[in-house]
């Protein structure tokens, strides 16, 4: 399968093996992580905020871990937690989040020169809300030499107001020649970027037709039900 979903994330994964890179934002328990390792041999970067879920990331040799919360500069944040552990963020949603820790703060630059990381293949990004500013944080230069994204943007939380924000940051990987497939219906919480330097636009054609496919299934199966 050229464009599997694997825990929400699209993927290209034909161009996927033992070299690739992995980045992965929002590790939360290491379960996308863990299936490209186990699937394809890569190694991953997994950044997690959450002390509890950073300390129950599975001991992988070419799982490496970080305690961060990714974001658009170094330091210290506060960082919100909700009952549910996914929607632990550095943006605040009132109605979800009772309580609050102090984490430290990594952009993408820095995570990559301190840990001696050469390069990302592939970027995931499930950091409720943050991932705006981490793409901020990147030069066009980095980004460019990603080949693909994929993101679960949190336009679909009304109280976090990042509709415009998203768009933005859509409008910006595109103008760095990414194609942009967005997966999800109405919002834009699982959306895949193609690097055209890197990826055919045959490809891209194809990841276009298996996005209609995909949505065709999803409404057969609301018809159905």
């Amino acid at each position: 399968m050229a464009f599997p979903c694997i825990r929400g994330h699209h993927i290209y994964d034909s161009i996927l093996g033992p070299e690739s890179i992995i980045l992965d934002l929002g590790g939360h328990k290491g379960e996308f992580s863990t299936i490209l390792i186990e699937h394809y041999g890569c190694t991953s970067h997994c950044v997690e905020a959450m002390p509890d879920l950073f300390q129950a990331l599975p001991k992988l040799p070419r799982l490496h871990a970080y305690h961060y919360a990714a974001s658009d500069a170094d330091g210290t944040m506060t960082f919100h937690i909700a009952s549910n552990p996914e929607s632990n963020s550095l943006k605040l949603k009132s109605e979800e989040h009772h309580t609050s820790i102090e984490v430290p703060t990594i952009s993408i630059p820095t995570l990559l020169s301190t840990h001696g990381i050469s390069k990302i293949d592939l970027l995931k990004m499930d950091i409720e809300g943050a991932e705006i500013d981490v793409i901020k944080g990147m030069s066009d230069s980095l980004l460019k030499s990603i080949q693909q994204i994929t993101v679960e943007f949190h336009d679909f939380i009304p109280e976090m107001n990042l509709e415009e924000e998203v768009l933005q940051t859509i409008s910006r990987l595109k103008s760095l020649d990414f194609a942009c497939i967005v997966f999800s219906r109405k919002t834009h919480f699982d959306v895949l970027f193609l690097n055209k330097q890197f990826i055919s636009s045959q490809t891209i054609i194809l990841a276009r037709i298996i996005k209609y496919i995909h949505g065709l299934g999803r409404m057969i199966k609301r018809v159905i039900s």
